[in-house]
């Protein structure tokens, strides 16, 4: 197989249809980088904010950096097939990995936080399991997962990460197992294990309000405990629909329509809303986590503090310069 192939030209309608969608996607993953550097730095710029909970943020951000970068990185190159007509195989395996393991980064992400919540309320005295070690371990796990799983499509013989003419992008084709595979690994068994997680540790905290041999302060420092980590549960299990939401509608029709019948605009609007949605998570995690708001709040006045003291000290400079003059002329 020749290591470049062929792309179609396509009508007017649909390149207005193209461009109109990698421009929103562009600027909503510019927005989505903007928003987690602001987060990282927040929590890396703070000392109170580095915690446990807060660590696995930082990680939560990175990996939507890196799905949004994976996702301009493929809008480019659709903008260069549509001037070139051609696409190098070997670079569309490429990116077309690089996308599918940042999907993978990003659910699995989703699943180690509430996988660390959930140790921390079935187990609330044991402190070693859920410590920052102990969570680097689990980080460096997950980052491995994100990238093997992805990578068994480019050791296979037969190529299964593919250029798709309809939806302008690079992913695995829609007659290869493999695509069952990748959604299964990234998208079924995640949302199984935090469902799972979720009903064991609602049960568990339930029980926990009636358990009996502790006195009441220990109990009721135990249920505070164990209701903040359930709410940070919570938050996170609705990122992960979100998310879930977002990808849903593409990879239904990447498993009905192997015949592609359907439209080309079906393929490339239903694209746009992994990035959204992403987008939308990030946004809340700010909106949740009142100390990095405040934080970024406080950069934003110091921010226009400064600018305002600039404007200032050239006015004055401006008006210093225009009193000197009139007196020399006069």
């Amino acid at each position: 197989m020749g290591s470049y192939q062929t792309v179609n030209s396509v009508s007017l309608s649909i390149l207005i249809n193209i461009i109109i969608k990698c421009i929103i996607e562009s600027l909503v993953c510019f927005c989505t980088i903007v928003l987690n550097i602001l987060i990282i730095t927040s929590l890396l710029g703070i000392k109170r904010l580095r915690t446990t909970q807060h660590f696995l943020l930082i990680n939560v951000s990175f990996a939507c950096i890196f799905f949004s970068l994976s996702c301009i990185i493929s809008i480019s190159l659709t903008i260069s097939t549509l001037y070139s007509k051609t696409i190098n195989s070997y670079i569309c395996q490429l990116i077309g990995f690089i996308v599918i393991s940042s999907c993978h980064c990003l659910m699995f992400s989703y699943t180690l936080v509430t996988f660390i919540r959930f140790l921390t309320i079935i187990y609330p005295f044991n402190k070693k399991i859920t410590s920052i070690q102990y969570i680097k371990i689990y980080l460096i796990i997950k980052w491995i997962l994100a990238f093997i799983l992805p990578g068994i499509s480019l050791i296979l013989p037969n190529q299964q990460i593919i250029f798709q003419p309809k939806a302008r992008l690079c992913t695995i084709s829609q007659q290869s197992p493999i695509l069952f595979i990748s959604f299964c690994t990234g998208y079924i068994i995640p949302l199984i294990l935090i469902s799972s997680m979720n009903l064991i540790t609602y049960i568990n905290v339930a029980c926990s309000r009636q358990k009996l041999g502790l006195s009441q302060t220990k109990l009721t420092r135990l249920n505070k405990r164990k209701r903040r980590n359930l709410r940070l549960l919570r938050q996170f299990s609705l990122f992960t629909i979100i998310f879930l939401f977002g990808w849903t509608p593409f990879i239904l029709i990447e498993v009905i329509d192997k015949e592609e019948k359907l439209s080309d605009i079906f393929y490339l609007y239903t694209l746009i809303l992994p990035s959204i949605c992403i987008l939308i998570d990030s946004s809340v995690i700010l909106h949740w986590n009142k100390t990095i708001y405040q934080q970024i709040q406080l950069w934003k006045q110091i921010l226009l503090r400064k600018t305002e003291i600039i404007n200032d000290e050239r006015d004055y400079h401006v008006t210093t310069h225009e009193i000197t003059l009139m007196s020399r002329n006069s």
